[in-house]
């Protein structure tokens, strides 16, 4: 067995290796050992390529990220692999090529290891289902480790993986790296190529989808970036005077006292690093949250229901009410929950879902004014630490303005870049959980946002 080494980041392993202190096939070696080792107690991995690993570990590929074992999301296309979006029901999609982003890593000389678990259709923030089962938290089996890309979380989150890759509709890279104590960043929707990443969405929710690294430090976010990105981000610089932007007036909730210290400390540490701090009024975030549901409903129902069926077997929401009811479902009960909802939210006449575009449409365009090429938002990752099993969808189901997840979805449906930080410093004294901190930009302003993340992550 290899030799067990101190968990270090990405950027670290890749020193080592062009300094000669350790072989790329020792690393990959090690990081499979170890999601061998763990996958019994995470069930993280869907699937994992060690004979292909290993082979190309003897011999990899030159690049930014030669030699590096990485994970992604089971809903990226990997050549002669299927996706199945963790749905027992559905068809799965056979995939003939690489996706995009899966192509980018190879080129840069990353190692795919594995693909990682994801709730059915990637659309609650727990990840389980009824194909692969439950994915846990990597410090406590007892609680969720988030979701969407929920797989990505508890590998990285556990030392299984140095760099995962997941994709971001409503929080789905950021809510399991808060909850498993990592870095998670969230590009905005066009910065990153997305041909053969599932799941394909409605027109303007796709819009609200972003493709994202989960790593252990704010360096490897950036290194992760600029190799999937359609621009490079030009060299670190200095954040003294950049503005930092702190909401009034929008609806947060805090389920634990640490939550809330970690933000007041982040704010007061980022002034005292030189930013320049404004506050603007965020009000109508309330309203652009109720319409998230409507949106949601309004534009995948149909997509939701032909996946779930087939040529001699429709789904039928009533039928499966039934089996639900009696302990046989056939899709996910978080998942199904949404067809529960749609009666009562989604849009009955033709104009209104147009009516709705439309006002994010607005909204977009305030805010990404109002951030500019300088502006940098901090908010509360989610307002809560990572819950029991079954906790994290009673709570972000429920119909309403939810104050635990306004700050997360923000990020969506204004389509930001958002990247969340672990607050070291403020580990709940019961959990020993950590908070995570977020900060948000506009699209274009990516560079200024990591530079004052990479400063945040070392006072936090």
């Amino acid at each position: 067995m290899t030799q067990a080494h101190p968990l270090v980041d990405a950027t670290e392993l890749l020193r080592q290796m062009r300094a000669g202190e350790r072989s790329s096939l020792d690393i990959v070696r090690e990081h499979l050992e170890r999601i061998e080792r763990e996958q019994p107690y995470l069930n993280a991995a869907t699937e994992v390529f060690r004979d292909r690993a290993l082979t190309e570990a003897r011999n990899p590929v030159p690049g930014p990220l030669s030699g590096l074992p990485v994970t992604v999301k089971e809903t990226f296309a990997i050549e002669g692999c299927q996706v199945t979006m963790g749905s027992r029901r559905m068809r799965p999609i056979a995939c003939s090529e690489d996706s995009a982003v899966v192509k980018k890593l190879r080129a840069a000389g990353a190692i795919i290891m594995a693909r990682s678990n994801v709730p059915e259709f990637v659309m609650t923030g727990e990840t389980d289902n009824l194909l692969y089962g439950r994915t846990n938290h990597p410090a406590d089996p007892k609680r969720t480790c988030g979701g969407s890309s929920g797989g990505e979380g508890a590998l990285v989150g556990s030392g299984c993986s140095p760099l995962g890759l997941g994709t971001d509709i409503l929080g789905s890279i950021r809510i399991p790296a808060c909850f498993c104590g990592v870095v998670g960043f969230r590009p905005h929707s066009g910065a990153v190529d997305k041909a053969g990443a599932g799941p394909v969405c409605g027109e303007y929710f796709e819009t609200w989808n972003g493709i994202g690294p989960l790593a252990r430090s704010v360096r490897d976010v950036r290194l992760a970036y600029d190799v999937i990105a359609h621009q490079r981000l030009p060299a670190p610089a200095d954040v003294a005077g950049v503005r930092l932007l702190v909401a009034s007036g929008f609806r947060l909730k805090y389920r634990t006292a640490c939550i809330e210290n970690a933000y007041t400390d982040g704010i007061e540490q980022l002034l005292a690093a030189g930013l320049t701090l404004e506050r603007h009024d965020f009000s109508d975030v309330r309203r652009l949250f109720l319409n998230i549901p409507r949106l949601v409903t309004g534009e995948m129902m149909e997509l939701w229901t032909a996946w779930l069926s087939s040529s001699s077997n429709k789904f039928r929401p009533a039928a499966e009410l039934l089996r639900q009811a009696i302990g046989r479902p056939t899709v996910y009960p978080g998942l199904f929950m949404w067809f529960l909802i749609s009666p009562l939210l989604r849009p009955r006449r033709s104009g209104t879902l147009a009516r709705i575009v439309q006002s994010y449409e607005a909204a977009r365009r305030k805010y990404h004014e109002l951030l500019g090429e300088d502006g940098i938002l901090i908010l509360p990752t989610l307002g809560l630490l990572a819950p029991k099993h079954g906790g994290m969808n009673r709570v972000s189901l429920r119909p309403g303005v939810n104050g635990l997840f306004t700050a997360e979805t923000f990020a969506n449906y204004i389509n930001l870049s958002a990247i969340t930080l672990p607050a070291h410093r403020h580990c709940d004294p019961v959990t020993g959980l950590k908070p995570g901190i977020m900060l948000v930009c506009a699209p274009g302003a990516e560079a200024k946002l990591l530079d004052v993340a990479a400063l945040l992550e070392h006072v936090i």
